[in-house]
């Protein structure tokens, strides 16, 4: 007997289960799949968002951005920057387990313009969103990127690790990058806008060789303390 269309939910209801009884147990499967599959679908859908919802914010979030670095110098390879990330991660995360040390590699120096036109408008939005605390670039770009306002001075936060390691801020200050800087008055004059990382214990070990690399600080960067303790990192 067919459900009528316009029948009450109620009714419809009814005669669905009054059918469904007197079907064996394969023909209840087969009816129910040829009626209702797109519910069905729709269900386990549904029920895969929910749960991967569930896992992603309750049982297993992802970890926080202790810092997040962007790498917009030169090449590296992936297992370069992932030692990187790691060596940094065990200096300046206390919580391994719910924050990590991010790399970020965006091309800048493509020879391509649809890509330097998509990697620019990436960085544009990191930038504005607050996502990147340190830069690492090149000498070309430290310029461009301090007058764009796109890095801010760094002498706060040298002077902080001036009060508490003297010795450390010392070796920094001899790897210190000079650069014009637009202020938000619009003057233009010369600050501290990057530190020269090339010659880094730390970069060394890890096998970055022959290349001019430059710390940075993301004029939005919310992470200024981590971002100092990795600054530090390089040079001990």
């Amino acid at each position: 007997m067919e459900t009528p269309v316009n029948a009450p939910l109620k009714e419809k209801f009814r005669l669905e289960i009054a059918k469904l009884r007197d079907m064996t147990f394969k023909s209840k499967l087969e009816y129910l799949w040829e009626y209702y599959k797109i519910h069905f679908i729709a269900l386990i859908i549904f029920l895969f968002i929910v749960g991967s919802l569930i896992n992603t914010l309750l049982i297993n979030p992802n970890p926080e951005d202790a810092l997040f670095i962007s790498w917009n110098a030169g090449f590296a390879y992936d297992e370069q920057l992932e030692e990187l990330s790691e060596a940094l991660k065990e200096q300046i995360v206390e919580d391994a387990a719910n924050e990590t040390v991010t790399i970020n590699r965006i091309f800048m120096n493509d020879d391509d313009p649809q890509i330097v036109m998509a990697s620019l408008s990436q960085l544009v939005a990191m930038v504005s969103a607050g996502v990147i605390d340190v830069f690492i670039l090149d000498a070309s770009l430290i310029e461009e990127y301090s007058q764009s306002t796109i890095i801010q001075p760094m002498e706060g936060l040298l002077a902080s690790i001036e009060s508490t390691d003297p010795a450390i801020y010392e070796r920094i200050m001899e790897e210190a990058k000079y650069a014009m800087y637009r202020s938000e008055d619009d003057s233009i004059e010369e600050r501290l806008m990057g530190i020269r990382i090339t010659s880094s214990p730390l970069l060394s070990d890890l096998g970055f060789f022959e290349q001019e690399l430059f710390f940075s600080t993301s004029i939005t960067a919310g992470n200024l303390e981590n971002t100092t303790f990795a600054l530090v990192a390089f040079f001990e």
